[in-house]
């Protein structure tokens, strides 16, 4: 009797654990499925390489040519990629459809620029136009600088004190000695754009014309822009920040309060100059922005009640594309060094344009077609990669986008695709005259996905206008005036470059300018 209940119990008890077991099967099956077709229906992450635990892909990344690499894992991955950069999510985009798609029907999500720590603490802490978070202080600033201070009619107001800073520049150039082109392009495009902000209202200016503090002035962005090159752990690790692992914050510091003291500087010079001169006449940009800090509007509040957004509208003009179009200008020296037909077309246009004993005015800058097609084409070439925080989440050609992702649109890439570009490694400035292929509807608004140089849509370079005049202008007056050759012993410049947002040259281009029989300077 006992066995038998022991072995009825043990039956039971059997049966029991079947059904639970089952039913554990089950109920996982179940977990299982759902799940699957949870991630089969909603948007899954982009496709991508595989990185380590912990840093991800970073140690994998080439800061130098970031460019290049981004492109080389677009040829294995796709068009649309992630990668994983210790905490941070990086979208890599490579194409022009995806660009439009994530410029212009995500634009509110990807309306604020990626911020790294060195070009905060450049910015007032991120309180300038191009660091500044998508919102309504950033809405009203750019308001003021496109409106006010880099809009058409100011920039023609103020046209003959940027021709007097690039004439200063081009008879400050030695004929026949070796000159590193990006230092006299700079010295033009720096004194060009402080002469036009706050050489025009006092009396007091450095030698030969330039407006005060512009020596200091080119020196420190000098050293800026070595800083913002620099690879920093901080921007990869947030956590780290505080510590200044490299000693990269604390001369970005420094050299912060040297800009500060600088603009501070001249805005009081300026403020003491315009005492019981309320009727004063136009003469510079910086006193614009004094009028419109004192209006009843809304954008006269903010600068108002913010004197760091005052401020940081100022280094906005002072700064913004001075580097960018120096970069530019030496690129395309470089390009036309190495092409000795194309040189020729540009040096007989000038001369037909402007003729063999004038100097080069903007006025000119409308009929030097080919000149624009060369600027064009270099813009084309050396335009490295844009960046765009994700706001929020969302889907980019059907992949998930997590917020707070930074997504990167490659323009270097997009403007390298045979797609859209005939011989598209080739420097080929016809391709952007009627006939030419592209033709002369691509411009610099970035309407067309496929040439994007200074941007596309609400955080697009607001100043492009001001950077392709200045390029024209520097690059027009230094072929008119002078016939560049490369040192002897060199028959081809060096193209090796390094990562940037504008690619940057590894090796500055040396040259050596004659004056041309039919032109003289003096």
């Amino acid at each position: 009797m006992a066995t038998s209940l022991i072995s009825r119990f043990q039956d039971e008890t059997s049966a029991a654990s079947l059904w639970a077991i089952t039913a554990a099967i089950i109920i996982s099956a179940g977990i299982w499925l759902h799940r699957s077709l949870r991630r089969f229906k909603s948007p899954q992450p982009p496709p991508g390489p595989r990185g380590l635990p912990i840093v991800g892909y970073l140690p994998f990344l080439r800061s130098d040519s970031l460019h290049r690499q981004f492109a080389d894992l677009a040829e294995a991955h796709g068009p649309i990629y992630k990668l994983k950069a210790a905490n941070k999510s990086m979208i890599v985009v490579s194409s022009p459809a995806l660009a439009k798609e994530v410029i212009q029907a995500h634009k509110s999500t990807f309306s604020t620029r990626l911020a790294p720590v060195v070009a905060k603490i450049f910015s007032y802490d991120g309180n300038e136009v191009a660091m500044l978070p998508y919102g309504p202080d950033w809405a009203a600033m750019r308001k003021v600088l496109a409106r006010e201070v880099v809009s058409n009619q100011a920039l023609d107001a103020c046209r003959a004190l940027r021709e007097g800073a690039v004439l200063t520049g081009i008879r400050a150039i030695r004929a026949g000695e070796p000159t590193g082109v990006f230092e006299a392009a700079s010295k033009m495009v720096v004194d060009s754009t402080l002469a036009m902000l706050w050489g025009g209202g006092g009396s007091e200016s450095e030698g030969g014309g330039a407006p005060i503090f512009a020596a200091e002035y080119r020196q420190a962005i000098g050293e800026m822009t070595v800083l913002l090159g620099r690879p920093n752990v901080s921007d990869a690790f947030p956590l780290l920040t505080r510590f200044d692992l490299q000693g990269i914050q604390g001369q970005a510091t420094k050299l912060a309060k040297r800009f500060d003291c600088i603009i501070t500087s001249v805005i009081e010079r300026r403020l003491k100059d315009l005492e019981g001169k309320e009727g004063m006449v136009f003469k510079d940009l910086l006193q614009i922005l004094l009028q419109v800090q004192g209006r009843a509007d809304a954008t006269g509040r903010l600068l108002s009640d913010s004197f760091v957004h005052f401020k940081g509208l100022v280094l906005d003009v002072a700064s913004g594309g001075s580097d960018p179009a120096t970069t530019l200008i030496e690129w395309a020296m470089t390009e036309l060094l190495n092409d000795e037909k194309v040189m020729t077309k540009v040096v007989q246009e000038l001369d037909q344009v402007v003729g063999p004993n004038n100097v080069v005015e903007e006025h000119h800058l409308k009929e030097l077609n080919y000149l624009n097609a060369v600027v064009k084409e270099t813009c084309r070439l050396h335009v490295g990669i844009m960046a765009r925080l994700a706001s929020q989440p969302c889907t980019v050609a059907g992949y998930a986008v997590p917020k707070g992702a930074t997504v990167f649109i490659n323009a270097w890439a997009i403007h390298r695709d045979p797609e859209f570009w005939a011989d598209p490694l080739q420097f080929k400035p016809e391709r952007f005259l009627d006939g030419g292929g592209n033709g002369p509807r691509l411009t610099f608004v970035g309407s067309s996905f496929q040439f994007l140089p200074f941007g596309s849509g609400e955080r697009m370079c607001v100043g492009y206008n001001l950077a392709e005049r200045l390029m024209n202008h520097v690059l027009a007056s230094m072929l008119h005036s002078f016939e560049w050759k490369l040192p002897a012993g060199e028959e081809k410049p060096d193209f090796s470059d390094k990562f940037g947002p504008f690619v940057k040259k590894e090796q500055p281009l040396v040259a050596i300018p004659l004056p041309r029989r039919m032109c003289s300077v003096e």
